[in-house]
Protein backbone atom coordinates (compact mmCIF):
# COMPACT_ATOMS: atom_id res chain seq x y z
CA UNK A 1 0.00 0.00 0.00
CA UNK A 2 1.06 3.39 -1.04
CA UNK A 3 2.14 6.12 1.56
CA UNK A 4 0.32 9.55 1.47
CA UNK A 5 3.58 11.39 2.05
CA UNK A 6 3.44 14.86 0.68
CA UNK A 7 5.68 17.13 0.89
CA UNK A 8 6.61 20.61 1.50
CA UNK A 9 7.82 22.17 -1.99
CA UNK A 10 8.23 25.57 -0.41
CA UNK A 11 10.91 24.52 1.63
CA UNK A 12 13.15 23.15 -1.01
CA UNK A 13 14.75 24.98 -4.36
CA UNK A 14 14.64 24.90 -8.08
CA UNK A 15 11.65 24.54 -10.83
CA UNK A 16 8.89 22.40 -9.36
CA UNK A 17 9.86 19.21 -10.44
CA UNK A 18 13.38 19.75 -8.67
CA UNK A 19 11.98 20.93 -5.79
CA UNK A 20 9.71 17.50 -5.45
CA UNK A 21 13.24 15.60 -6.48
CA UNK A 22 14.82 17.47 -3.21
CA UNK A 23 12.38 16.51 -1.29
CA UNK A 24 12.08 13.05 -1.78
CA UNK A 25 15.99 13.08 -1.60
CA UNK A 26 15.77 15.16 1.97
CA UNK A 27 12.48 12.73 3.56
CA UNK A 28 14.96 9.60 2.63
CA UNK A 29 18.15 10.98 4.37
CA UNK A 30 15.96 11.90 7.25
CA UNK A 31 14.26 8.50 7.44
CA UNK A 32 10.79 9.95 6.59
CA UNK A 33 10.62 7.71 3.52
CA UNK A 34 12.21 4.53 4.50
CA UNK A 35 13.76 1.33 2.19
CA UNK A 36 10.98 -0.34 0.35
CA UNK A 37 8.71 2.39 0.80
CA UNK A 38 6.60 2.98 -2.48
CA UNK A 39 6.15 6.63 -3.72
CA UNK A 40 2.18 8.26 -4.19
CA UNK A 41 0.73 7.36 -7.42
CA UNK A 42 2.02 10.20 -9.72
CA UNK A 43 -1.45 11.16 -10.90
CA UNK A 44 -2.96 11.34 -6.74
CA UNK A 45 0.50 13.30 -5.73
CA UNK A 46 0.00 15.55 -8.78
CA UNK A 47 -3.36 16.45 -7.36
CA UNK A 48 -2.64 16.58 -3.67
CA UNK A 49 0.54 19.14 -4.63
CA UNK A 50 -1.60 21.24 -7.37
CA UNK A 51 1.15 20.57 -10.35
CA UNK A 52 0.85 18.81 -13.26
CA UNK A 53 1.17 15.21 -13.67
CA UNK A 54 4.36 15.65 -15.99
CA UNK A 55 5.91 17.64 -13.25
CA UNK A 56 5.69 14.28 -11.39
CA UNK A 57 6.83 12.07 -13.42
CA UNK A 58 10.33 14.05 -14.14
CA UNK A 59 10.61 14.94 -10.27
CA UNK A 60 10.66 10.77 -10.26
CA UNK A 61 12.71 10.42 -12.95
CA UNK A 62 15.01 12.45 -11.40
CA UNK A 63 15.15 10.92 -8.18
CA UNK A 64 15.83 7.33 -10.08
CA UNK A 65 18.40 8.72 -11.98
CA UNK A 66 20.40 9.80 -8.28
CA UNK A 67 19.77 6.47 -7.02
CA UNK A 68 17.64 7.04 -4.49
CA UNK A 69 14.17 5.12 -6.15
CA UNK A 70 13.63 2.68 -8.11
CA UNK A 71 10.84 1.78 -11.01
CA UNK A 72 9.33 -1.33 -10.85
CA UNK A 73 7.11 -2.37 -13.71
CA UNK A 74 3.86 -2.24 -13.27
CA UNK A 75 4.01 -1.69 -9.84
CA UNK A 76 5.16 1.92 -9.81
CA UNK A 77 8.01 3.91 -7.92
CA UNK A 78 9.86 2.51 -4.80
CA UNK A 79 12.72 3.63 -2.13
CA UNK A 80 16.28 2.02 -2.61
CA UNK A 81 18.05 4.15 -0.70
CA UNK A 82 20.18 2.09 2.62
CA UNK A 83 18.98 2.82 6.00
CA UNK A 84 20.77 5.68 7.66
CA UNK A 85 23.76 4.80 9.57
CA UNK A 86 23.82 6.18 13.51
CA UNK A 87 26.36 9.38 13.03
CA UNK A 88 26.74 9.60 16.70
CA UNK A 89 26.08 13.04 18.93
CA UNK A 90 23.68 15.48 17.41
CA UNK A 91 26.57 18.73 16.65
CA UNK A 92 24.56 21.63 17.84
CA UNK A 93 28.26 23.19 18.95
CA UNK A 94 29.16 24.12 15.31
CA UNK A 95 27.27 26.92 13.59
CA UNK A 96 26.50 25.18 10.02
CA UNK A 97 23.89 25.72 8.15
CA UNK A 98 20.65 23.58 7.82
CA UNK A 99 20.89 20.47 5.72
CA UNK A 100 18.48 20.50 3.03
CA UNK A 101 19.29 19.68 -0.72
CA UNK A 102 22.88 20.85 -0.30
CA UNK A 103 24.34 17.18 -1.16
CA UNK A 104 21.98 17.05 -4.17
CA UNK A 105 22.43 20.81 -5.85
CA UNK A 106 26.04 20.17 -5.32
CA UNK A 107 26.04 16.64 -7.57
CA UNK A 108 23.85 18.40 -10.05
CA UNK A 109 26.56 21.41 -10.07
CA UNK A 110 29.11 18.33 -10.45
CA UNK A 111 27.81 16.52 -12.92
CA UNK A 112 27.17 19.57 -15.44
CA UNK A 113 30.74 20.85 -14.97
CA UNK A 114 31.85 17.02 -15.90
CA UNK A 115 29.82 16.77 -18.87
CA UNK A 116 32.23 19.93 -20.41
CA UNK A 117 35.66 18.70 -20.44
CA UNK A 118 36.96 21.81 -22.14
CA UNK A 119 36.33 23.97 -18.96
CA UNK A 120 37.39 21.26 -16.87
CA UNK A 121 40.88 21.18 -18.32
CA UNK A 122 40.86 24.83 -18.25
CA UNK A 123 40.62 24.44 -14.47
CA UNK A 124 43.21 22.32 -13.98
CA UNK A 125 46.70 24.61 -14.68
CA UNK A 126 47.66 27.02 -12.35
CA UNK A 127 46.36 30.19 -12.74
CA UNK A 128 48.24 33.91 -11.47
CA UNK A 129 45.27 35.51 -11.62
CA UNK A 130 41.48 34.77 -11.28
CA UNK A 131 39.22 34.89 -14.50
CA UNK A 132 36.84 37.72 -15.18
CA UNK A 133 34.12 35.61 -15.59
CA UNK A 134 34.06 34.19 -12.20
CA UNK A 135 34.92 37.70 -10.45
CA UNK A 136 32.03 38.69 -12.70
CA UNK A 137 29.74 35.82 -11.07
CA UNK A 138 30.17 36.96 -7.54
CA UNK A 139 30.32 40.72 -8.27
CA UNK A 140 26.92 40.50 -9.41
CA UNK A 141 26.13 37.98 -6.69
CA UNK A 142 27.15 40.31 -3.95
CA UNK A 143 25.46 43.28 -6.15
CA UNK A 144 22.40 41.69 -6.42
CA UNK A 145 22.66 40.91 -2.29
CA UNK A 146 23.12 44.45 -1.61
CA UNK A 147 26.79 44.86 -1.78
CA UNK A 148 28.50 47.25 -4.62
CA UNK A 149 32.42 46.89 -4.97
CA UNK A 150 32.88 51.29 -5.56
CA UNK A 151 35.95 50.90 -7.33
CA UNK A 152 37.28 48.38 -4.94
CA UNK A 153 39.19 45.00 -5.70
CA UNK A 154 37.73 41.21 -4.97
CA UNK A 155 39.75 38.95 -3.93
CA UNK A 156 38.74 34.61 -3.79
CA UNK A 157 40.31 32.88 -0.57
CA UNK A 158 40.23 29.86 1.05
CA UNK A 159 37.36 30.86 3.43
CA UNK A 160 36.63 33.89 5.00
CA UNK A 161 39.36 32.84 7.67
CA UNK A 162 42.33 33.19 4.76
CA UNK A 163 40.68 36.65 4.19
CA UNK A 164 41.04 37.72 7.80
CA UNK A 165 44.38 36.84 7.91
CA UNK A 166 45.45 38.24 4.88
CA UNK A 167 43.69 41.24 5.85
CA UNK A 168 45.55 41.53 9.28
CA UNK A 169 49.16 40.71 7.82
CA UNK A 170 48.61 43.85 5.21
CA UNK A 171 47.40 46.30 7.70
CA UNK A 172 49.14 45.69 10.95
CA UNK A 173 53.03 45.11 11.76
CA UNK A 174 53.90 42.98 14.64
CA UNK A 175 53.06 44.74 17.74
CA UNK A 176 50.14 46.62 16.60
CA UNK A 177 46.52 46.62 17.94
CA UNK A 178 43.64 45.35 16.95
CA UNK A 179 40.05 46.17 18.12
CA UNK A 180 37.38 43.31 18.37
CA UNK A 181 33.94 42.29 20.18
CA UNK A 182 34.57 41.23 23.45
CA UNK A 183 32.47 38.30 22.60
CA UNK A 184 34.67 37.62 19.37
CA UNK A 185 35.18 34.73 16.73
CA UNK A 186 37.89 32.66 18.01
CA UNK A 187 39.89 32.45 14.36
CA UNK A 188 40.90 36.03 15.07
CA UNK A 189 42.31 35.48 18.08
CA UNK A 190 44.73 32.45 16.09
CA UNK A 191 44.88 34.89 13.65
CA UNK A 192 46.47 37.79 15.45
CA UNK A 193 48.60 35.02 17.31
CA UNK A 194 50.58 34.15 14.24
CA UNK A 195 51.02 37.78 13.03
CA UNK A 196 52.24 38.60 16.88
CA UNK A 197 49.69 41.30 17.06
CA UNK A 198 47.56 42.97 19.97
CA UNK A 199 43.78 42.43 20.90
CA UNK A 200 41.87 44.55 22.67
CA UNK A 201 37.70 43.49 23.59
CA UNK A 202 35.24 46.10 23.41
CA UNK A 203 32.14 45.67 25.00
CA UNK A 204 28.66 44.90 23.64
CA UNK A 205 25.68 46.52 23.71
CA UNK A 206 22.00 45.51 22.74
CA UNK A 207 22.44 47.15 19.16
CA UNK A 208 26.67 47.11 18.27
CA UNK A 209 29.29 48.21 20.39
CA UNK A 210 29.85 50.39 23.85
CA UNK A 211 30.84 53.38 21.70
CA UNK A 212 32.42 55.41 24.71
CA UNK A 213 34.56 52.52 25.50
CA UNK A 214 35.48 52.20 21.99
CA UNK A 215 36.68 55.76 21.39
CA UNK A 216 38.49 55.44 24.94
CA UNK A 217 40.82 52.21 23.69
CA UNK A 218 41.81 54.09 20.16
CA UNK A 219 42.95 56.96 22.14
CA UNK A 220 45.03 54.24 24.18
CA UNK A 221 45.83 51.84 21.76
CA UNK A 222 45.97 53.72 18.12
CA UNK A 223 45.01 50.04 16.30
CA UNK A 224 45.29 49.85 12.71
CA UNK A 225 42.43 47.81 12.63
CA UNK A 226 38.85 46.82 14.05
CA UNK A 227 37.60 43.65 13.43
CA UNK A 228 33.60 43.44 13.30
CA UNK A 229 30.59 40.94 12.60
CA UNK A 230 27.69 43.56 12.51
CA UNK A 231 24.91 42.27 10.58
CA UNK A 232 24.74 38.42 12.73
CA UNK A 233 27.27 38.77 15.91
CA UNK A 234 28.30 35.36 17.11
CA UNK A 235 27.42 34.52 19.39
CA UNK A 236 25.81 37.44 21.08
CA UNK A 237 23.36 36.70 18.39
CA UNK A 238 22.48 40.85 17.96
CA UNK A 239 22.48 42.82 14.98
CA UNK A 240 24.34 46.65 14.60
CA UNK A 241 21.73 49.29 14.23
CA UNK A 242 22.42 51.97 11.60
CA UNK A 243 23.46 54.42 13.77
CA UNK A 244 26.12 52.08 14.97
CA UNK A 245 27.54 51.37 12.30
CA UNK A 246 27.75 55.12 11.12
CA UNK A 247 29.38 56.19 14.32
CA UNK A 248 31.87 53.00 14.63
CA UNK A 249 32.65 54.21 10.60
CA UNK A 250 33.11 58.11 11.29
CA UNK A 251 35.88 56.91 14.29
CA UNK A 252 37.29 55.01 12.27
CA UNK A 253 37.99 57.68 9.59
CA UNK A 254 38.52 59.87 11.80
CA UNK A 255 41.65 57.95 13.00
CA UNK A 256 42.08 56.52 9.83
CA UNK A 257 42.15 53.03 10.95
CA UNK A 258 40.43 50.06 8.91
CA UNK A 259 37.80 48.10 9.86
CA UNK A 260 37.60 44.73 8.97
CA UNK A 261 34.12 43.66 8.36
CA UNK A 262 33.10 39.88 8.62
CA UNK A 263 29.78 39.27 6.86
CA UNK A 264 30.18 35.27 6.74
CA UNK A 265 27.39 34.47 9.58
CA UNK A 266 24.03 33.99 8.23
CA UNK A 267 21.09 35.92 9.04
CA UNK A 268 17.76 35.56 7.60
CA UNK A 269 16.33 38.57 4.66
CA UNK A 270 14.52 40.10 7.16
CA UNK A 271 17.47 40.37 9.88
CA UNK A 272 19.99 40.88 7.18
CA UNK A 273 20.99 44.97 7.11
CA UNK A 274 23.30 47.09 4.88
CA UNK A 275 26.77 46.42 5.84
CA UNK A 276 29.79 48.98 6.66
CA UNK A 277 31.27 48.54 3.11
CA UNK A 278 27.85 49.45 2.00
CA UNK A 279 27.63 52.35 3.82
CA UNK A 280 31.15 53.55 3.52
CA UNK A 281 30.34 53.89 -0.19
CA UNK A 282 34.34 54.60 -1.01
CA UNK A 283 36.30 51.47 -0.71
CA UNK A 284 38.90 53.15 1.11
CA UNK A 285 38.30 52.30 5.03
CA UNK A 286 36.11 48.96 5.08
CA UNK A 287 37.50 45.46 4.14
CA UNK A 288 34.55 43.09 3.53
CA UNK A 289 34.78 39.59 4.18
CA UNK A 290 32.44 36.79 3.03
CA UNK A 291 31.99 32.94 2.17
CA UNK A 292 29.62 30.57 0.91
CA UNK A 293 30.24 28.30 4.43
CA UNK A 294 27.50 29.70 6.33
CA UNK A 295 24.99 30.23 3.12
CA UNK A 296 25.49 26.48 1.59
CA UNK A 297 27.76 24.33 3.71
CA UNK A 298 31.32 24.39 5.06
CA UNK A 299 33.26 21.91 3.46
CA UNK A 300 33.18 24.40 0.53
CA UNK A 301 35.85 26.68 1.24
CA UNK A 302 35.11 29.42 -1.13
CA UNK A 303 35.70 32.88 0.38
CA UNK A 304 35.84 36.22 -1.38
CA UNK A 305 36.70 39.56 0.04
CA UNK A 306 36.56 43.46 -1.14
CA UNK A 307 39.09 45.43 -0.10
CA UNK A 308 40.51 48.78 -0.55
CA UNK A 309 42.65 48.85 -3.69
CA UNK A 310 45.95 50.09 -2.23
CA UNK A 311 46.28 46.93 -0.40
CA UNK A 312 45.27 44.42 -3.24
CA UNK A 313 49.11 44.06 -4.10
CA UNK A 314 50.28 43.08 -0.12
CA UNK A 315 46.75 40.80 0.11
CA UNK A 316 47.83 39.33 -3.05
CA UNK A 317 51.43 38.33 -1.36
CA UNK A 318 49.99 37.27 1.47
CA UNK A 319 47.56 34.61 0.01
CA UNK A 320 50.26 33.46 -2.75
CA UNK A 321 52.56 32.75 0.03
CA UNK A 322 50.28 30.50 1.74
CA UNK A 323 49.22 28.42 -0.57
CA UNK A 324 50.06 29.72 -4.22
CA UNK A 325 46.91 30.13 -5.59
CA UNK A 326 43.04 29.25 -4.37
CA UNK A 327 41.93 26.56 -6.71
CA UNK A 328 40.42 27.61 -10.04
CA UNK A 329 38.61 24.67 -9.71
CA UNK A 330 36.94 25.11 -6.17
CA UNK A 331 35.99 28.56 -7.42
CA UNK A 332 34.51 27.46 -9.89
CA UNK A 333 32.02 25.08 -7.96
CA UNK A 334 31.51 28.14 -5.85
CA UNK A 335 30.65 30.43 -9.24
CA UNK A 336 28.46 27.27 -11.00
CA UNK A 337 26.73 27.82 -7.45
CA UNK A 338 25.61 31.23 -7.68
CA UNK A 339 24.55 30.70 -11.32
CA UNK A 340 22.69 28.05 -10.89
CA UNK A 341 20.53 29.55 -7.88
CA UNK A 342 21.68 26.78 -5.76
CA UNK A 343 23.04 28.68 -3.02
CA UNK A 344 19.86 30.43 -3.02
CA UNK A 345 18.66 27.83 -0.15
CA UNK A 346 15.08 28.61 0.49
CA UNK A 347 15.40 28.12 4.92
CA UNK A 348 13.98 31.35 6.13
CA UNK A 349 10.97 30.20 7.49
CA UNK A 350 12.74 26.84 8.84
CA UNK A 351 15.18 29.17 10.92
CA UNK A 352 12.67 31.33 12.01
CA UNK A 353 10.24 28.55 13.15
CA UNK A 354 13.79 26.72 15.29
CA UNK A 355 14.61 30.09 16.52
CA UNK A 356 11.19 30.86 17.71
CA UNK A 357 11.10 27.10 19.55
CA UNK A 358 14.04 27.84 20.80
CA UNK A 359 12.85 31.02 22.77
CA UNK A 360 9.59 29.40 23.35
CA UNK A 361 11.60 26.75 25.57
CA UNK A 362 13.84 29.67 26.83
CA UNK A 363 10.98 31.20 27.93
CA UNK A 364 8.95 28.23 29.50
CA UNK A 365 12.60 27.98 31.89
CA UNK A 366 12.45 31.65 32.97
CA UNK A 367 16.16 32.12 31.27
CA UNK A 368 17.42 34.93 29.46
CA UNK A 369 17.39 34.00 25.04
CA UNK A 370 18.25 35.65 22.24
CA UNK A 371 18.12 33.87 18.25
CA UNK A 372 19.73 35.29 15.40
CA UNK A 373 20.69 33.56 12.57
CA UNK A 374 21.71 29.83 12.58
CA UNK A 375 22.45 30.38 16.63
CA UNK A 376 20.66 30.41 19.98
CA UNK A 377 21.99 31.74 22.79
CA UNK A 378 20.75 31.17 26.70
CA UNK A 379 22.16 32.80 29.62
CA UNK A 380 21.75 30.51 32.82
CA UNK A 381 20.73 31.82 36.63
CA UNK A 382 23.96 33.19 38.03
CA UNK A 383 25.90 30.34 39.93
CA UNK A 384 25.39 28.24 37.45
CA UNK A 385 28.09 27.17 35.24
CA UNK A 386 27.66 26.24 31.39
CA UNK A 387 30.05 23.70 30.92
CA UNK A 388 28.45 21.54 33.76
CA UNK A 389 24.71 22.08 31.62
CA UNK A 390 26.65 20.83 28.34
CA UNK A 391 27.86 18.02 30.13
CA UNK A 392 24.76 16.85 30.62
CA UNK A 393 23.49 17.27 27.58
CA UNK A 394 26.51 15.68 25.78
CA UNK A 395 25.44 12.71 28.25
CA UNK A 396 22.08 12.58 26.39
CA UNK A 397 23.81 12.32 23.33
CA UNK A 398 23.51 16.98 22.32
CA UNK A 399 26.67 19.15 21.73
CA UNK A 400 26.60 22.65 22.66
CA UNK A 401 29.08 25.11 23.49
CA UNK A 402 30.14 28.07 26.45
CA UNK A 403 29.87 31.86 25.99
CA UNK A 404 32.90 31.28 27.77
CA UNK A 405 35.08 29.62 24.49
CA UNK A 406 34.34 33.46 22.48
CA UNK A 407 35.18 35.19 25.68
CA UNK A 408 31.67 35.39 27.03
CA UNK A 409 30.35 34.48 30.59
CA UNK A 410 31.10 31.44 31.91
CA UNK A 411 26.67 30.87 33.01
CA UNK A 412 26.55 31.20 28.97
CA UNK A 413 25.07 28.42 26.13
CA UNK A 414 25.58 28.73 22.08
CA UNK A 415 23.03 26.45 20.47
CA UNK A 416 23.89 26.03 16.61
CA UNK A 417 20.19 25.60 15.84
CA UNK A 418 20.58 24.83 12.17
CA UNK A 419 21.41 21.60 13.04
CA UNK A 420 18.09 20.57 14.32
CA UNK A 421 16.96 17.72 11.94
CA UNK A 422 13.53 18.27 9.94
CA UNK A 423 11.08 15.94 11.88
CA UNK A 424 13.27 16.03 14.96
CA UNK A 425 12.65 19.14 16.18
CA UNK A 426 10.08 18.40 18.88
CA UNK A 427 12.04 15.25 20.39
CA UNK A 428 15.55 17.73 20.57
CA UNK A 429 13.95 20.46 22.04
CA UNK A 430 12.05 18.12 24.42
CA UNK A 431 15.75 16.44 25.67
CA UNK A 432 17.41 20.07 25.85
CA UNK A 433 14.34 21.40 27.85
CA UNK A 434 14.23 18.24 30.17
CA UNK A 435 18.24 18.51 31.04
CA UNK A 436 17.73 21.84 31.76
CA UNK A 437 15.01 21.76 34.13
CA UNK A 438 16.72 18.82 35.97
CA UNK A 439 19.79 21.22 36.44
CA UNK A 440 18.37 24.00 37.47
CA UNK A 441 16.31 22.24 39.74
CA UNK A 442 18.49 20.40 41.41
CA UNK A 443 20.66 23.56 41.79
CA UNK A 444 23.73 21.80 42.06
CA UNK A 445 26.80 21.12 39.50
CA UNK A 446 25.84 18.11 37.17
CA UNK A 447 28.81 16.02 35.69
Amino acid sequence: MSTIWTPRLEDFSGSKYEQLANAIGDAITRGELTPGTKLPPQRRLADALGVTLGTITRAYTKAIYRGWVEARVGDGTYVRMLERKDTGPLDLATCQQAVTDQATILGDVMTRMGRDPVRLAGLLDYHATHSEVQQETVLKFLAKSGVNDFGGKLVFTQGAQQGLYAALAAVCAPGDWVLHEAWCYPGLNRAAEALDLNLCGIPLVNDGLDLDELAACIERHKPKAIYLTPNSQNPACIGYSESQRQRILALARANDIIIIEDDVNYCTSTEWSQPIWQLAADAQSVVYLSSISKRFAGGIRFGFMLLPARLLPRVNRIIHAQCWMVSPLLIEIGCELIRSGGIHQHRDAWITSLQQRFLAMAASLDLEAKSRGLNGRLTLPEGFRANNVIAALASKGILARSLADFGGPANGIRFSLGRIPRGEEDEVFSRIHTTLADVLNQGIAVV
